[in-house]
């Protein structure tokens, strides 16, 4: 089948489709006739010497080279000169001149709690005052382990027969060696770090934590049971299947609840989300359920990026 256009080319070598580049002549295995391989090496070199672009490298003098040095050199002063006058011109911390940043903070600490309802007052800020930034954090997870995936998945497209044979053999004997202490007391730990994790995911508009924190401890979780009992055990409930669904999943309910937030806000638009009673569970508007959206994206991010650079899959 053939593609055309950049889109086309480049969907082509990621699906696999893409005709391999040639092998390079170092890497190909000497032919038996010396006296063919001493002419073939005449004729290389004589195309070399042939091709302009080689012969234009032989005559660059060294004074260049000191050029393209001193070129660089001047760039990067310049560039380290405009960084420094800028930092230079940012307003001082602190300072009674400083009037637009103490207004922000300033209403940020007294009319957070009534405007988003969140008694964690850097919950509101993250999330919802800065929550078009924070989504854009959670786009960077989200194609960091789309990344990961493409390169390092192992499918019958970019994987041997004899590397899946070694990954194989690989997984049966750390099947065999796996540690029954290991085991035993991750069975009673499991529980409380699972239980920890979704406490910290569902109290960041309460206190400290919130979905980064708290993913990360359910990241860890899928980890240390994959270690302990398994990759077998993990894909009982936690399939290929249901990682993509997650995982894309999370990432649109995020990116629906802070895309409305910013529309009903510039529009003068009433909040279809009740803010509820500050300090109770079920408060502070699209807080919570953005927490619970972004803990999985991270649970996700962290486990593929183990699974996928130890063996090349779920």
């Amino acid at each position: 089948m053939k593609h055309t256009g950049w889109f086309g080319k480049l969907n082509s070598w990621v699906n696999g489709d893409a005709q391999p580049l040639p092998e390079p002549e170092a890497h190909r295995p000497d032919t038996e006739d010396s006296a063919d391989s001493e002419a073939a090496m005449k004729s290389l070199e004589a195309e070399e010497h042939d091709l302009s672009g080689f012969a234009l490298l032989k005559e660059v003098p060294e004074t260049g080279h000191s050029v393209v040095r001193v070129i660089a050199a001047l760039s990067c002063i310049a560039l380290l000169l405009v960084l420094l006058l800028t930092v230079a011109a940012l307003p001082r911390f602190g300072s009674e001149y400083n009037a637009p940043v103490n207004e922000t903070s300033a209403r940020y600490i007294e009319k957070g709690v009534e405007e988003v309802g969140a008694t964690n007052l850097v919950a509101n800020i993250i999330l919802v005052y800065r929550g078009f930034d924070t989504y854009g954090e959670s786009c960077v997870l989200f194609l960091g382990a789309t990344s990961v995936i493409m390169l390092l998945a192992c499918d019958r497209k970019n994987t041997s027969q004899k590397d899946r044979h070694v990954l194989e053999m690989s997984n049966r004997i750390d099947e065999a060696g796996r540690s029954q202490i290991l085991g035993h007391i991750s069975s009673l730990l499991m529980p409380v770090i699972v239980l920890y994790g979704l406490y910290i995911l569902c109290n960041g508009h309460l206190s400290p934590g919130g979905g980064f924190a708290g993913g990360s401890i359910l990241g860890g979780a899928l980890i240390l049971c994959e270690n302990a009992f398994g990759a077998g055990r993990v894909r009982r409930f936690f399939s290929n299947h249901v990682y993509h669904v997650v995982k894309v999943g999370a990432l649109i309910i995020y990116a629906a609840l802070i895309g409305w937030t910013i529309y009903a806000g510039a529009n003068g638009m009433p909040d279809i989300f009740p803010k509820g009673t500050p300090g109770s569970i079920l408060s502070a508007g699209i807080i919570l359920p953005v927490n619970v959206a972004v803990g999985l994206e991270v649970a996700c991010t962290m486990y593929a990026f183990y699974t996928y650079f130890g063996r090349g899959d779920l």
